[in-house]
Order: structure tokens, then C-alpha cells, then sequence
């Protein structure tokens, strides 16, 4: 299952290689030369049409993802992201999120490029895509004005289905806007800025119908003034919201906009560090992760099922949890880690990462089925796209930051540990964190170990026992990571020391 980030790392092209099959976020190359005219207009053409859902163009691979070795080095390198922009500009428009790079596999050099979705829902081609090929023949790949999509694996122009997606994601973003709007309203005739004005407006004025950055504004300044009235008032609002929009159309495009604003409270309150904040806003995100299971008990009656709610919810936890790593702030990675109820719903289950994780496989929402061929996808790569889209989560980082992903992998491990801490037991987590390298992980297993303050929240317990729980940990994540060619052990001096000096019970020392 191709999870599609703003990444162009050497470990996302493994994990692009490994899929195998072509779809409609992944295509393969075997060769593409961009002085050649004929095949920078082809790239173009699989570039605008990629534009409608985003994903990603390999280079140097054959149609299963094997390198074919035959790119030589100044053919790769002319794929950096200033030259491959000034090449597309002729045909294809801005905006054009894209990233490109070129790593060595095997011996084999292989380009990787990334094109994420176009806000806009689509690109227009703004010339002809003409070029003389092989045989002196005249070929058009495409005309000024034209459309194209992706449609399985090839480029082709859109069709009735693609313009419902495309209508979906405008509607979806043109709903900001209108956000702004209102909150322009509740401040248009006022003095003093915007979130004063708004942050001074009747208690009923917070609504998480206002935009990002206005709901944003207005929550700083009742933090800095130390009016909670209105976010209480909020929280009260936004679970009869919830549980109505999850019985209307409307809850698919909403709903995420909803849960958006309570953990961006959260996140608020972690960067500000008021405590309160913090504490609210995982309360109500715990409240709003109940309503699923009235979901599951009659999906009949609900316009979204209860692993799809569960997901949306369980993304943006981790992304909070990441943040909270990089604040350091393990007290919450652990209220984030070990979360869960206190019903009957819960009887099985460790926390609420584990149950969002374990309904979403069920429900085949991390499965895609590729010509008969069942391909995995990640949590924390779908994780990282929702950080990568959201501001509120990753501030002071780019989407591109690898900090993100290293954040997660590390909130991932930790809650793992504090999971194992609290149950004695190495049955109530999954190593999300092993599809990918083990670098990305290990310095807060290191870190662990000789900081006592994150050793308290985290894994309060003897250094035999935390050693027993790191060599179980990565028993499982080996076992996982090497169908990904992800985690392949510590490899830490720090770690091993540690392990050394506290061998299993029984063995020779």
C-alpha cells in the first residue's frame, strides 16, 4: 500500500521498490533521460496526471520494482528538483509540489520522485506535449488545456470518476476558506487584532468552524489570559457535533476538520506548556474515540464506520505523541501510549493505539489488493502524511523534515515500552516503527536508558527488567522490520553496553 509523503529518502524507495506492482500513486521506470525531448514530455505527462491524487515516479526499475542498473550518474543527476522543475515549467503549471532525488541501490542508480496532490485538484497543461521519437515520427502526448489522471497504471485523460474526487478535495478546501470568513465575522467592525477580537467575542463565538489559523490565534490568547469558559463550552459543542456529523455525508470531509481542532488544543497546550491545555484536549479526544464503538454496535444507522473513525483519530494521536517527543515531554508520551477505557469495549485491549491499529486492519483500511497480491500498509506512514499536512503538529519543521518521521518512530517504540512497563507483557503492542531504519529509532532507546526523567514516565522498573523488555521489543520488530528491509537491531553502543550488563537470566555472561 503506497502511503503517499513528502519523502525522497533511500529507506522510501526501498519501501516503493518492495511493492512490486504498479498503481496509481507508484509508477516505474526503466529509463528516462531528460536531455531526450521525447521522454521529458512522457515524465511530464505522468507527472500532471499523478497531480490529482499525488504519489510517486521511480526511474531505473522495471515494471516489479528491480533495479535494471543501466542509469548512468549524469543521467541521475540531472534529476534535481531546480533543473526537473525548469524542464516541466514549459508544459505544466504552478503549484507543483514536488520532491526528487537519486540514491544507489545495488550498484544501480535510481531516481525517485514525489508529486503531491495539487491543491488545486488538478493540473492544466499550458502548451503541447510534442516531440519527434525514435522512427522521426510526430507524436502529441498530450494538448494545451488537457487533463489527465491516473486510471490503474497508466496516465490517461480524466474521466467522470476522477472530477468527483477532484470536486471533493476543492469542496474540502474551499471549506477553509469559508472558515476564515466566518471568523472575519465575528471580528470585522472590532479594534485590536484578529485573535484578541476573536478571543474577546461572545464565549459561543469558539467553534471549530473557524480556519486553522484563526481557531489557532483565538486559543493563545485565552490561554495567555487564562479563559477557559469557551474551550469548555467547545468540547460540549464538539461531541453533539461529532456524533451528528458521523450520521451525515457530511461527517467525511468534517469530521477530520473536527478532530483536527481538539488535538491542535492539545498540541498548543504542549508548546506553551499549559498543562490544563494539554489534559483537555486528550480527554476529549479519548470521549470522541468512545463514540466509535456506538459506531460499531449499529453501523447501520452511521455514515462512516468505526475503523475508518478510529484511524482518522488514532493518526493524529501519534502525531501528537511526536511532538510531544520532541518537546520532551514524556509525561504525556505516556498518558498517550497507555490511553484507553474504562467499559466492557475495552476488555482486550492495552490502549487505544493498539485497538485504532488492530480495527483498521480488520477492516483491510492498511490493505491494498494489487492483481491478487496483498500489499501492507503502515500506520505511521499514514501518521506522517497527516503531520506532513498540518501545521499545528510539527511547528518550526517543514513536511519534509525527517524529524517528523524520527519523532514517530521514536513516540512509537516508547509507547511500546510503556505499554510492556505497565502489563509485563509482550503482547499489547505492534513495532510500527520497524518498517522503517533502525537510526530513526535507537537514540531515544539510548536516551532512555541513562535519562532518569524519561525512564520514570516511560519504564519505571528495574535496569533486568528494562533490558528483558528492549530484547523482546526488538525480537518482534526483527521480526517485522525484515519483510521491509526496515529495522535491523540497535546498534548503539550505549544500548548494547546496556544489554551486556544485564544478560537474560540463565545465559553465560
Amino acid at each position: 500500500m503506497v502511503v503517499v509523503e513528502p519523502l525522497v529518502s533511500e529507506e522510501k524507495l526501498r519501501q516503493l521498490l518492495d511493492e512490486q506492482v504498479e498503481s496509481v500513486s507508484l509508477d516505474y521506470k526503466s529509463a528516462c533521460d531528460l536531455r531526450d525531448k521525447g521522454a521529458a514530455v512522457e515524465l511530464a505527462k505522468d507527472i500532471a496526471a499523478m497531480e490529482v491524487h499525488g504519489g510517486f515516479i521511480v526511474i531505473g526499475a522495471d515494471d516489479r520494482g528491480q533495479p535494471v542498473g543501466n542509469m548512468q550518474s549524469d543521467v541521475a543527476g540531472l534529476f534535481d528538483e531546480a533543473t526537473l522543475r525548469a524542464k516541466l515549467r514549459k508544459w505544466i503549471p504552478e503549484p507543483l509540489d514536488l520532491l526528487a532525488a537519486r540514491h544507489e541501490v545495488a550498484g544501480s542508480w535510481i531516481v525517485m520522485i514525489y508529486v503531491g496532490p495539487n491543491p488545486q485538484g488538478f493540473a492544466v497543461f499550458q502548451a503541447d506535449g510534442q516531440y519527434v521519437d525514435a522512427s522521426g515520427q510526430q507524436r502529441t502526448a498530450f494538448r494545451k488545456g488537457n487533463v489527465f489522471a491516473r486510471h490503474g497504471t497508466a496516465s490517461e485523460p480524466w474521466g467522470q470518476s476522477d472530477i468527483q474526487y477532484v470536486l471533493e478535495r476543492v469542496v474540502a478546501s474551499r471549506k477553509e476558506e469559508w472558515r476564515r470568513e466566518v471568523a472575519a465575522d465575528f471580528v470585522r467592525l472590532e479594534a485590536g487584532s484578529d485573535a484578541r477580537r476573536l478571543a474577546m467575542a461572545p464565549a459561543s463565538a469558539l467553534t471549530w468552524n473557524l480556519d486553522a489559523a484563526s481557531f489557532e490565534a483565538a486559543i493563545i490568547e485565552q490561554l495567555r489570559t487564562g479563559d477557559d469558559i469557551p474551550l469548555k463550552l467547545l468540547f460540549e459543542r464538539v461531541l453533539d457535533d461529532t456524533r451528528s456529523l458521523a450520521r451525515s455525508d457530511r461527517g467525511v470531509t468534517d469530521l477530520p476538520t473536527v478532530f483536527d481542532r481538539v488535538i491542535s488544543v492539545a498540541a498548543l497546550g504542549l508548546r506553551l506548556d499549559r498543562p490544563r491545555a494539554v489534559e483537555a484536549g486528550i480527554e476529549v479526544t479519548g470521549s470522541l474515540y468512545e463514540i466509535g464503538f456506538d459506531i460499531s454496535r449499529e453501523p447501520a444507522t452511521w455514515a462512516i464506520t468505526s475503523a475508518a473513525y478510529w484511524l482518522e483519530l488514532v493518526e493524529r494521536v501519534m502525531g501528537l505523541g511526536a511532538l510531544a517527543v520532541r518537546l520532551k515531554r514524556w509525561d504525556v508520551v505516556r498518558v498517550l501510549a497507555l490511553r484507553r477505557g474504562d467499559a466492557d469495549d475495552w476488555r482486550y485491549w492495552r490502549s487505544w493505539l493498539r485497538h485504532g491499529l488492530t480495527m483498521a486492519a480488520r477492516s483491510r483500511l492498511l490493505v491494498e489488493d494489487r492483481e491478487g497480491r496483498e500489499v501492507e500498509g503502515s500506520l505511521l506512514s499514514l501518521a506522517h502524511r497527516v503531520v506532513a499536512q498540518r501545521d499545528f503538529l510539527r511547528p518550526g519543521l517543514s513536511g519534509e523534515d525527517e524529524r517528523i518521521l524520527d519523532s514517530l518512530c521514536q513516540f512509537d517504540a516508547l509507547a511500546a515500552l510503556a505499554v510492556i512497563g505497565e502489563t509485563g507483557s509482550l503482547s499489547g503492542f505492534y513495532p510500527n516503527f520497524s518498517r522503517f531504519y533502525s537510526n530513526r529509532t535507537v537514540p531515544v532507546i539510548a536516551r532512555l536508558i541513562s535519562d532518569d526523567a524519561l525512564r520514570q514516565a516511560i519504564f519505571p522498573k528495574s535496569d533486568q527488567e528494562l533490558a528483558d523488555a528492549l530484547r523482546g521489543l526488538d525480537a518482534q520488530a526483527r521480526q517485522v522490520g525484515f519483510r521491509f528491509n526496515g529495522w535491523d537491531g540497535y546498534e548503539d553502543e550505549r544500548v548494547l553496553a546496556f544489554l551486556r550488563d544485564n544478560p537474560e537470566v540463565g545465559s553465560a555472561v
